[in-house]
């Protein structure tokens, strides 16, 4: 609800704020547009209010906003009522009628007359597209100083929000005793958006016993800023999108341009500073994947010394085989040890582009015109970078058709939508449902109603084996840690393909970090001593890595040999992240576990529905 209104909001503002500029409210269109302007102001303050607290989250009983759902919603429906009147009502006589951006008649055959070159694009739309892109930002950075140092975090950024929206008004001489600021507004912007960003640099918030990582390359990632880069990619990618549909459809209306080459219709300038800015970011994606590169060739030809010398004489077929397997085992070990480093410094130099992307759209005017070398480059980078932008809708629709054609990108897609849906929200209700507020309760239901059958039922178990592939291994963790104790003791935990502790542990701390992890293995462990959990592994699995916690970490060999033995002809497979079960040390355990179990865990094809 707070998410639909206040996009509501922010729709009708657009042309509020162009009919306000172009005819000055008076009279009665005064009293219309600003009860419009306080009650979106009201919306987006409760919003902002709402969505800092905790209570938000709440998914049970009456809504936690109570009686303000309903005043939201009446002041979002008040607010586009009086939008709307103030677009009905007749411009006053010192206003500028909206015909009055239109370019003369004629204009498409003669540009030359009079009239014909003057920009008439919406009044005060580039300024509202810049505040809303700096105000993004600045919340942007109070999330990842508060997800890192509490509420003494948001602060800074509260501080610099106020000291900024000062600026804006001693800019635009709204401050009645104040003379004419001497600064311009992007000089102002700067130093403000880095004061904000000190939020980001206060000492994180530990509790009163600091546990050290349980293995090398489990520390936290991106120093507690998680949110903040999730955020970010995310608003990062919305922009993009969002201009590269604009910027794809004005290029298709401007496709009938003038004689003379002019364009008809005109991009906002905020839109092509977005250009110049998406082309910079490609360009540093592009750094980082080379240094990415670099990084896997040094490993592959570690891994493939090590398999060499480790073999002793080997034909030239157990060689080749040797690189395909070293190659797994580099990817392995750059997805397990670099893979988030790579990520952090790409936010880091993503989060300056973004300040001073945020400051060149408040100056305004874009350096594209003159004949001097830098004029020229600049121009030349934003065109280039607008043109990405343009095929950016084409790119993901392209993706969008061949997961239905290729399966690897399926797969690869697949992965992505299973981490981005499994946490549950409490906003964004046109996103899809979180696949784990329904899964977890049922395998929890599952499980304990296998256990709970009472002794004389031939469908009753002693004991059950939770087998978690991936991220089936995070929906594992959420089950067994709602479970009763009197549960708990006749579960055994098998992980495999597992990203506790290098991807998960790292990003999301307070669920899977050093101080999770071991109450996971406490709630698993058994009376006698030790714990009911086994982990799965291989050096050529890039999303499956040890886990100290349990009580055994098995390394599952990949591929079982170089080349073909026991009268096989095809090479023994790499399967990497998948096969787990086929594996002979996996098929061993559930032996020996079921063995201490006292019982086999039953087939669900034996009549358990």
């Amino acid at each position: 609800m707070l998410h639909l209104c206040t996009g509501t909001v922010v729709a009708a503002a657009v042309p509020l704020g162009t009919i306000t500029v172009l005819d000055p409210p008076q009279g009665a269109r005064a009293v219309v547009t600003w009860a419009a302007v306080a009650a979106f102001t009201t919306v987006l303050t409760v919003t902002l209010v709402a969505i800092g607290r905790s209570f938000l989250t709440q998914r049970e009983g009456a809504s936690p906003l109570g009686r303000w759902s309903i005043a939201v919603i009446i002041l979002t429906g008040l607010g586009v009522a009086g939008t709307f009147a103030v677009l009905l009502l007749p411009d006053a006589a010192t206003g500028s009628a909206l015909a009055g951006l239109r370019p003369p008649a004629g204009c498409d055959q003669d540009p030359t007359q009079p009239g014909c070159r003057t920009d008439r694009s919406l009044p005060g739309f580039d300024r509202i597209i810049a505040w809303l892109g700096t105000g993004q930002l600045l919340l942007l950075i109070a999330i990842g100083a508060t997800a890192r140092s509490g509420r003494r975090g948001g602060a800074a950024p509260a501080a610099a929000a106020l000291l900024i929206a000062l600026a804006a008004a001693w800019c635009h001489g709204w401050l009645p005793t104040a003379p004419p600021s001497p600064v311009m507004m992007w000089q102002f912007a700067l130093p403000l958006l880095a004061l904000a960003g000190i939020g980001l640099l206060l000492p994180r918030t530990r509790p009163t016993t600091v546990k050290q990582p349980l293995e090398p390359h489990t520390d936290l990632a991106w120093r507690g800023q998680a949110p903040a880069v999730i955020a970010g990619s995310g608003w990062l990618l919305c922009l993009a999108y969002s201009n590269g549909v604009l910027y794809w459809f004005t290029n298709r209306l401007n496709d009938g341009d003038t004689p003379d080459g002019r364009s008809l219709v005109f991009l906002p300038t905020p839109v092509t500073w977005a250009g110049l800015t998406f082309a910079a970011a490609l360009l540093m994606l592009a750094l980082v994947a080379i240094r990415a590169a670099v990084l896997f060739h040094q490993l592959r030809r570690r891994e493939y010394a090590q398999l060499s010398a480790r073999g002793g004489r080997l034909s030239a077929h157990d060689l080749r085989r040797a690189r395909d397997v070293s190659t797994h085992q580099a990817l392995h070990r750059l997805v397990g040890e670099h893979a988030l480093r790579l990520t952090g410094w790409y936010a880091a130099a993503m989060a300056v582009l973004a300040v001073l992307g945020c400051a060149a759209v408040l100056a305004r005017p874009l350096p594209l015109d003159g004949t001097d070398g830098p004029a020229v480059v600049t121009k030349a980078v934003a065109n280039v970078g607008d043109a990405l932008l343009g095929w950016l809708p084409v790119a993901v629709a392209a993706v969008g058709l061949l997961v239905y054609r290729k399966n690897t990108i399926r797969r690869s897609v697949g992965v992505i939508w299973d981490v981005g849906t499994f946490w549950p929200r409490a906003a964004h209700p046109l996103a899809p449902p979180s696949y784990a507020e329904r899964a977890v309760p049922e395998l929890l239901t599952r499980t304990a109603g296998l256990i709970a059958l009472a002794e004389p039922d031939p469908r009753r178990v002693d004991g059950i084996i939770l087998s978690g592939h991936s991220q089936g291994t995070v929906i594992c963790t959420a089950v067994i840690l709602q479970m009763p104790n009197r549960w708990r003791h006749r579960i055994w935990f098998f992980s495999y393909g597992c990203q506790l502790t290098r991807l998960y542990g790292r990003i999301f701390p307070a669920y899977f970090g050093p101080d999770r992890l071991p109450v996971l293995a406490e709630a698993l462990t058994r009376p006698g001593g030790g714990t009911r959990w086994t982990n799965f592994w291989r050096d050529t699995d890039p999303l499956g890595w040890p886990v100290t916690a349990g009580e055994r970490d098995i390394a599952v060999t990949d591929p079982e040999a170089l080349h073909p033995s026991d009268g096989e002809v095809a090479d023994p497979p790499i399967r990497s992240h998948s096969g787990y079960p086929e594996a002979a040390e996996f098929q061993r355990e559930r032996s020996r576990v079921a063995w201490l179990l006292r019982r086999a865990v039953p087939s669900p094809r034996r009549g358990l529905g």
